[in-house]
């Protein structure tokens, strides 16, 4: 196969916009039927790895070549993943395995549930839907569940968005006999379908056959059906025939261990507290894996040990959204909590010793987590100059750096903060 069939190929599969993100991007090369991909660098390889790969790999599935992911940095060259055929990887995601879905007492209801719906040929929870917030594993385990499906070949297994409905219905006179041919039908991001309201009476179409025939269908929803008020009367009842699920947002322990399984996937190598203070600070797990992503990319690019202060700018750089219900109010009660002082106290005029050293603190923890500017810092603490909350704020970053037993009060600090904050509604 010739580069421009390989080119053809991916044409067919994505967009010219979606090519014009990353195209240009690769290198590629086919040689002894195997064709290497050669990304810049390991930033934009996993990039790739988590938002192109797979449809990459299914549009070059039936052409006999074997697929090779080599990454050059700088002056040096590594392979990213051996060569192997396309067919071997699993259809849906090789990440999408129950195995790898951490859970404890509080999802493992649900992952038990997926577990005998993708086990049982017979579709005992018929449709079997699954709930929950964004980032708690919905899609996770709708993938895993087709994984197993298509353990005997990926024929008659139809997985999709909403938004992918669309374009099948509207490419494709024949769409509904095609998917009432599948075996298997799961959709993701059911809540979308309130843009194509069409779809309402095609899924309802689908919902009869899959039944009428025991044939498995998974829904993955955002919240919950019950607060989807645009769906009809009829496809409401229909998704309530089987088996719904609702997952919890991931647990401090989850996202431990999130973290934890990752840092050993990439050979990250974190101590215990900055693990921690990682999995309290990124409530969601995809802002928590762009965090770690960048981490890993510093160490791989720049450095192969990333500092204390290199790792406190990198999360400081980032778009912590985990943090946005604190206040300035809430930082300050617990700096009066830790120092034995009151509000009153913490923004008067008092220039003791321990009570500007206080005070100092709480500007500290306000500029870090909060994000304010020097004269917002000053206004909301008395009135006072920027240059005054400038200086505490480089003071207190000075003497975390020279006093380890300052630095420690300072992460309690930021932890009694992040937990004030978890406890908080958004």
């Amino acid at each position: 196969m010739s580069r421009d069939q390989v080119d053809a190929a991916l044409e067919r599969a994505f967009s010219s916009e979606e090519l014009g993100r990353w195209r240009s991007s690769l290198g590629m090369s086919v040689e002894d039927g195997v064709l290497t991909v050669r990304f810049p660098h390991m930033y934009f390889a996993d990039w790739f790895a988590s938002h192109a790969r797979e449809r990459f790999e299914a549009a070059l599935k039936g052409t006999g070549l074997a697929l090779a992911y080599e990454c050059r940095d700088g002056s040096r060259s590594r392979i990213v993943r051996e060569a192997r055929p396309a067919s071997d990887e699993l259809p849906f995601g090789s990440e999408f395995i129950f195995d790898n879905f951490l859970v404890n007492t509080k999802n493992y209801f649900p992952l038990a549930s997926a577990q005998e719906v993708a086990q049982s040929s017979h579709a005992p929870y018929n449709p079997f839907v699954l709930c929950g917030e964004s980032g708690s594993g919905k899609s996770f385990l709708l993938r895993a569940i087709a994984n197993v499906k298509s353990e005997n070949g990926r024929d008659g297994i139809h997985v999709a968005g909403v938004n992918d409905l669309h374009e099948l219905f509207s490419s494709r006179p024949d769409a509904r006999k095609y998917l009432m041919s599948m075996n298997f039908l799961a959709v993701d991001d059911l809540q979308e379908i309130e843009r194509y309201p069409y779809l309402q009476g095609e899924l309802l179409a689908l919902f009869d056959h899959f039944h009428l025939h025991r044939k498995q269908m998974v829904f993955a929803c955002s919240g919950k059906v019950a607060g989807l008020s645009f769906l009809t009367t009829k496809l409401k009842s229909r998704l309530e025939w089987g088996l719904t699920v609702t997952l919890k947002i991931p647990d401090l322990d989850i996202r431990t261990q999130y973290v934890q399984s990752r840092c050993r996937e990439r050979r990250l190598d974190l101590p215990k507290d900055r693990i921690l203070l990682l999995a309290q600070r990124f409530p969601d797990l995809r802002n928590l894996e762009g965090c770690l992503l960048k981490l890993w990319a510093y160490r791989e690019l720049v450095h192969d040990h990333i500092s204390d202060e290199e790792f406190d700018n990198i999360l400081n750089y980032l778009d912590d959204r985990s943090v946005t219900s604190l206040s300035v109010d809430q930082i300050i009660d617990a700096v009066c909590a830790q120092f034995d002082l009151s509000p009153g106290e913490i923004l008067s005029a008092g220039r003791r010793h321990e009570l500007v050293f206080a005070r100092q603190v709480a500007m500290f923890l306000c500029r870090k987590h909060l994000g304010l500017s020097f004269p917002e810092l000053g206004r909301a603490f008395g009135g006072r100059d920027h240059s005054t909350a400038l200086y505490s704020c480089r003071k207190i970053q000075q003497l975390q750096r020279d006093d380890k037993s300052i630095k420690s009060m300072l992460q309690a600090m930021t932890e009694k903060c992040l937990a004030m904050n978890e406890k908080s509604p958004v």
